[in-house]
């Protein structure tokens, strides 16, 4: 456990490393900010003064004299941002609960949280209950008794009565010495002071109550809510009796003013006046309620939506994106960033984030767009929004902010279905005349000269090399007018319009798929880059493709001069490539499912970021995208928004330097690179303290040195964070600094 405990201390100590204030490499110290929604509230906590909020997005502090929020992520020290749970201890620190990211203990007084403890990782931490030193850590398997003080797993109660084994926990609490707990099958207890309470026999049961969701003490009175019912338990009998039943869903359950309230579906709030008497408590309607928190003067309601309030002033508006689902990303002119909240209509929709560096804007139905499913996103010569819809067609975004449409009514664009009016929208890309391509799905390509169209064409699913009603996804155009198009189940697609783009009579198209060449990893294509150099980037859910070639137009052929491959054993985080892109000095970013990667302008994996070894907000990497101007890399995911800022010194030679893997984890093989150094540069390691630990003679000729993790005198090091100074021949000198986590 010791070990176990000093290698999660080491992990969060390398994700705060990230954002520290010290010169930046790019292997290394970059520096990560993150972005997510924390309107979906999971839970809320009032602890002298301040409202606690787990939420899907972190944990949201609101504090209701400021009318301030304080947001806090994995950056912060979270074990991870789906925040379940939370509870506060007799010492008044804070305990949060994830979603299979772990246990977390934030210290109000430090202003701090503990490193997290991930041996409740994998596993949804659905309730806390403090008493004295213990934590009561209700999971989808079972309770666990967490001992704060030794900071480990006392026992886990893993049947409970006549309950299945490792039942799912939906609440629990503590009241009249002993441990109550709400599961889908029922109420179970057990008096804290027997001798065993892993065994069956220690716990009673009540499974008439079913599908029980909450549990609430309120004065000497327990209550325990359903999907439309409230019991009370009568300690006379020792049983549950009716409280409250409707036909309306009961959605939370929490107390205001020494009363206990409920929340039910169609927004209205009940109040507990008495034993099986409900009165309406005076409230704003309010919908899709998650919880209630438990106080005197302000009843705190958490939905779906944000934070809400009874008995006192309404919380401002958070300011913030809807979720923490990112898809496709545009940078504006003005350098407002747009982002799409789906890919297609697989997805729950949230339509269209903007953000202008300090405030996050959502536009959808709400705000006079004609559909919240918004998946692709361009800029005219204008500077003007398209954005593509799944159903809706294109929207097009005039000077004035208001949204302008292109349908199967006023344009090209065709529809599918019955009433053949569905226009969905794969992609969007303008070519380097101003001419906008638009992938209309089932359909083909079509070409507009601007908004509103003059001129336009449709290239038919046919004209593609496509059967009709195949989907085509992703559009990219080569700097000659070659297009390439990504589909979702034939490869890619080559089309040649032979320079005239409204004339379909010299156009050429060719599938390139496993047919075409068997290197190609799938032909499940999920995103596309054409680099700078004219390779052409095909990712894949098997893995990546690096292929170069020459297309002629005026034989209408296309020879493949280069073709390699990336996957999982190539060093890649996961072979199910979402997104690729491309900074300035020719690096190409690589976002999987399992992380993102870099692979070097020599076409070599570098190095790859993950939760584990970084602060990236999370491994399901959606999509990248490359600010040119700051250097700084957007990386959209399944759990929020991350930015990385490369900041890559330049050493007096013009070379930038990189130092990977960091941190550097001490097992058989492993060694730390520093790349980019100037010729012939030595390099010296140094620890905290300022001790020389080893030094490195410089090659000629050569910009980089490897080092083993070894001291001076061969031995290896330990955990730590250290230091380097690479000295050239002319004696200019570069620092940086790395991380070494020990395995043993």
């Amino acid at each position: 456990m010791g070990n176990y405990r000093v290698f999660c201390r080491w992990q969060l100590l390398l994700i705060l490393l990230g954002t520290a204030a010290m010169p930046r490499y790019g292997g290394a110290q970059d520096e990560w900010t993150g972005y997510t929604s924390m309107r979906e509230i999971n839970q809320a906590l009032v602890l002298q003064g301040l409202v606690w909020n787990a939420t899907s997005g972190g944990v949201l502090r609101f504090d209701p004299e400021r009318r301030t929020y304080t947001r806090y992520t994995r950056l912060e020290g979270l074990a991870g941002n789906q925040v379940l749970s939370l509870t506060a201890d007799e010492r008044g620190h804070l305990w949060f609960g994830t979603d299979s990211q772990g246990l977390s203990r934030y210290r109000p007084a430090e202003n701090s949280f503990d490193p997290p403890y991930l041996e409740f990782r994998d596993l949804k931490i659905r309730a806390l209950a403090a008493l004295d030193n213990r934590i009561f850590v209700a999971t989808d398997r079972g309770i666990s008794v967490f001992l704060a003080d030794k900071e480990e797993v006392r026992e886990t109660y893993h049947r409970l009565g006549e309950l299945a084994k490792d039942i799912q926990i939906n609440a629990l609490v503590v009241f009249g010495g002993a441990l109550w707990v709400a599961t889908p099958d029922g109420v179970a207890w057990a008096a804290l002071n027997q001798p065993n309470l892993q065994d069956p026999e220690s716990w009673k049961v009540n499974r008439f109550l079913g599908d029980t969701r909450d549990l609430l003490v309120v004065g000497d009175t327990l209550l325990a809510s359903g999907s439309r019912y409230v019991f009370a338990f009568d300690p006379q009998v020792d049983h549950f009796v009716s409280d409250f039943n409707d036909t309306t869903r009961v959605t939370a359950l929490g107390s205001f003013q020494g009363k206990a309230v409920i929340s039910l579906e169609d927004g209205t709030f009940l109040r507990r006046e008495g034993p099986r008497q409900w009165g309406r408590q005076a409230a704003p309607r309010l919908t899709q309620v998650r919880t209630l928190s438990q106080g005197d003067t302000a009843l705190w309601v958490g939905t779906k939506d944000g934070l809400r309030s009874v008995g006192a002033l309404s919380p401002p508006a958070a300011s913030e994106p809807a979720a923490n689902q990112f898809y496709e990303m545009k940078l504006l002119d003005r350098g407002e960033l747009w982002i799409s909240s789906v890919p297609n209509d697989f997805a729950d929709p949230h339509g269209l984030y903007q953000f202008d560096g300090a405030q996050w804007q959502v536009h959808d139905k709400n705000t006079g767009l004609p559909s919240n499913t918004l998946v692709a996103l361009e800029t005219d010569t204008a500077d003007r929004l398209w954005v593509g819809t799944w159903g809706q067609g294109v929207v097009i975004r005039d000077s004035t902010g208001t949204w302008q449409r292109l349908n199967q009514t006023n344009s090209l664009l065709r529809g599918i279905g019955a009433k053949q009016d569905f226009v969905a929208i794969s992609d969007i890309a303008r070519d380097s005349t101003g001419l906008m391509w638009v992938a209309n799905v089932q359909i083909g390509l079509v070409v507009m000269d601007g908004f509103p169209p003059t001129q336009g064409q449709l290239f038919e699913n046919p004209a593609l090399s496509l059967a009709p009603k195949r989907d085509i996804g992703q559009v990219v155009i080569a700097p000659a007018g070659v297009k390439w198009i990504s589909t979702e189940t034939d490869g890619v697609v080559l089309f040649d319009d032979g320079g005239t783009p409204f004339d379909p009579a010299d156009d050429f198209s060719l599938l390139v798929n496993q047919v075409f060449d068997e290197r190609l990893t799938s032909d499940r294509v999920t995103a596309l880059l054409l680099d700078r150099s004219g390779r052409l980037w095909v990712a894949t859910n098997s893995g990546l493709n690096a292929v170069r070639g020459t297309y002629s137009r005026a034989s209408q052929t296309f020879r493949v001069e280069n073709w390699r491959t990336y996957t999982a054993e190539s060093g890649l985080p996961s072979s199910e490539v979402n997104a690729v892109e491309q900074d300035d000095l020719g690096n190409v970013w690589v976002g999987t499912e399992g992380g993102l990667a870099r692979i070097s302008p020599q076409g070599e994996v570098e190095f790859t970021y993950t939760k584990a070894n970084s602060a990236l907000i999370d491994n399901r990497v959606k999509s990248l995208l490359f600010d040119p101007e700051k250097r700084e890399l957007w990386i959209g995911t399944f759990e929020g928004l991350s930015r990385l800022s490369l900041g890559e010194t330049t050493t007096p030679g013009g070379s930038s330097l990189s130092v990977y893997p960091n941190p550097l984890v001490l097992r058989a093989g492993a060694a730390l690179r520093f790349a980019g150094l100037p010729l012939g540069a030595s390099l010296r390691i140094f620890s905290l303290t300022g001790q020389l630990v080893a030094q490195l003679d410089g090659l000629p000729g050569q910009g980089t040195l490897t080092w083993q993790g070894q001291n001076q005198a061969g031995i290896l090091v330990g955990s730590g964070i250290y230091f380097f100074v690479a000295t050239d021949e002319a004696g200019h000198s570069t620092r940086g600094k790395f991380a070494v986590v020990s395995s043993q």
